[in-house]
């Protein structure tokens, strides 16, 4: 039963807090005691360490929800009228301070269904403390930077971010759970790897989102692993990244940003559903680091892959991962979709090298030949539909070949006369951003049809 007396004089009193915190930073900013970033910083971390106490305070969501409401308000109102620059001062785009107190809401909601307010103080505790030290840390002393599309990161705040993850996630499973000694400290490292990757890759304040669920998501499916399983998801992601660097690196054509990407999604694939999903994979960082005919797009030829074309690449594919992982027993049902999902962007962007011929036929990798470079729609289809299928027909993936193939082929086809349908006409008003949604747009819906192909066959 919720005392909402109790909730509502604790909902005051923690925006009270909120309030004096807020004013303690415009101080602070106001003497100079510290730089924009620090002092929105400042706020960021002393408001979701007061937030940690959520946990234990508020028994229903709708509390939690008022003081989100409340304060999100108050965060665009100040920002459009110019008000508090010690949290909205901060030269580069970025909607934090919006997506912070939303991302506690969320959080709380859900560690509050799953009756774990030990998972919440540690996710909230892992957004407010590693998020804060790392940038605090990046800005004061990091010298090897690595860049992010329009964003530069530090490879020092990365550091002291795994390295705080690793300490609130161990402590936290250690003081506040039964979690073992030997699998506190492999679950801290597994989660400290992957949540240090989802904040290298976070671009616009989405690491206030993805920090939080990540450690939530990541926690829930790992905690009741016994050691030998927690070991071998360790491995998978050592052998993953370093596959995946040593191609990139040696073909310096995959970012910093890239590679963590590709190999995020190489591992997603290896651990939701089975290794034998890595192959594709694996395939597509061979064919994106060193064939031209995969270059990103017209006009940006020397520049590096980051994470921006693999997200689009793959946000697709994540769906089928996850739906096979939910019917491990029919995972021959998603495989083709899933090769759909990005083999069908590698079309795209072949096509894209066809029609920018004339800029970049002066470049070295002349791997493939000329008659395949030029090849139509059904040529780049069913080129690259045996790339990634030959290989999985001697696997343990039950596909059909001949209707796998031709299933593979007609999404790759329809995903392209989607895409240049609508975007040949848009040519040269949309951005590099616009063209990236429309070929998700595109291979997304032909995936899904041959999905409702395979249903029917199979």
């Amino acid at each position: 039963m919720v005392l909402w007396e109790n909730e509502i004089g604790s909902a005051l009193v923690v925006a009270a807090v909120f309030l004096l915190l807020v004013g303690l930073g415009e101080i602070l900013r106001g003497l100079n005691f510290c730089s924009q970033e620090g002092t929105r910083k400042f706020v960021h971390l002393t408001g979701g360490i007061v937030s940690l106490s959520f946990a234990y305070i508020f028994t229903s969501h709708w509390s939690v929800l008022g003081l989100c409401v409340a304060f999100v308000t108050l965060m665009v109102v100040t920002k459009k009228l110019g008000l508090l620059p010690s949290v909205h001062g901060v030269k580069r785009k970025s909607s934090g301070d919006l997506l912070h107190p939303i991302a506690i809401y969320l959080t709380f909601s859900l560690t509050n269904y799953m009756e774990r307010p030990d998972y919440y103080l540690i996710s909230i505790m892992v957004l407010s403390v590693s998020d804060a030290l790392a940038a605090i840390i990046g800005v004061s002393y990091g010298f090897k930077v690595y860049r992010v599309e329009e964003e530069k990161k530090s490879i020092e705040g990365s550091f002291i971010f795994l390295l705080s993850t690793f300490l609130i996630v161990h402590l936290g499973l250690l003081l506040l759970t039964r979690t073992g000694r030997m699998e506190s400290v492999l679950i801290a490292l597994l989660v400290s790897v992957l949540v240090t990757c989802f904040e290298a890759l976070s671009l616009g304040g989405a690491d206030n989102i993805l920090i939080p669920f990540g450690t939530l998501f990541i926690l829930n499916n790992v905690s009741r692993l016994p050691i030998h399983s927690l070991l071998f998801r360790l491995c998978s992601i050592a052998i993953i990244f370093l596959i995946t660097y040593v191609i990139g690196n040696k073909a310096k054509r995959l970012g910093s940003s890239g590679i963590i990407g590709m190999s995020l999604v190489g591992y997603g694939a290896w651990i939701l559903v089975n290794p034998n999903w890595y192959i594709p994979v694996f395939i597509c960082t061979i064919l994106v680091s060193y064939f031209d005919l995969f270059l990103e797009m017209p006009g940006n030829q020397d520049e590096f892959v980051r994470v921006r074309p693999i997200f689009y690449m793959f946000i697709g594919s994540l769906f089928w991962m996850i739906a096979a992982n939910h019917n491990l027993e029919k995972e021959s049902l998603f495989f083709v979709p899933y090769v759909v999902s990005f083999a069908a962007i590698l079309s795209i962007r072949w096509k894209w090298y066809q029609r920018e011929g004339n800029l970049i036929s002066g470049r070295k990798r002349k791997i493939v030949p000329a008659w395949v470079v030029n090849g139509n729609y059904l040529v780049r289809a069913f080129c690259l539909s045996l790339a990634f299928l030959v290989i999985n027909f001697f696997l343990e993936v039950r596909l059909d070949p001949i209707f796998s193939v031709i299933s593979c082929m007609t999404g790759i086809m329809l995903s392209d006369l989607l895409y240049w349908g609508m975007g040949s006409r848009y040519h040269g008003k949309w951005t590099k951003v616009g063209f990236l949604r429309m070929g998700f747009i595109s291979t997304m819906f032909a995936s899904v049809a041959v999905f409702v192909a395979n249903l029917w066959f199979y």
